[in-house]
């Protein structure tokens, strides 16, 4: 898998703080997460995709990620994201991680995520800025 399969949509460098490590002195696996989430939000932020603000959202169906070889502090975590399948109310991303100055593969992982509507909890479609973004087409308008 560590081959992806979409565009590489957003590339970000996230710096490893010192709490970030664990009792081994590496960064702990939860925190390869939070990175994750910090590159998809930029990500999703940059493309102006309606969220929070006007009652939509996303929640993950899966995250899967292959640890590689430990991160240490200090150092920048680069994380890029490419473009998966896209539904109509689903998208998956993919991603890779490596430490900025060396182009050894670190990690690598996707994730599945649905589009909801908060108050009700339903899936609802991908904004076509993201679908655009993503390479596939926008949805055909019914209204």
């Amino acid at each position: 898998m560590t081959d992806t399969t979409g565009p590489l949509l957003y590339t970000t460098e996230i710096p490893i703080r010192y709490g970030d490590m664990d009792s081994n002195q590496h960064v702990n696996n939860t925190r390869y997460y939070q990175y994750l989430e910090d590159a998809r939000i930029e990500w999703l932020d940059g493309l102006n995709a309606p969220r929070r603000e006007v009652g939509q959202g996303l929640v993950l169906l899966t995250c899967t990620h292959h640890f590689l070889k430990p991160v240490f502090h200090p150092g920048v975590v680069v994380v890029e994201l490419y473009g998966g399948v896209v539904g109509r109310s689903s998208l998956t991303l993919q991603h890779k991680l490596y430490v900025k100055g060396s182009p050894e593969l670190v990690g690598y992982g996707d994730v599945k995520m649905v589009w909801i509507e908060v108050a009700n909890q339903r899936p609802i479609p991908v904004p076509d800025s993201v679908r655009v973004a993503m390479g596939a087409e926008p949805l055909a308008r019914t209204d």
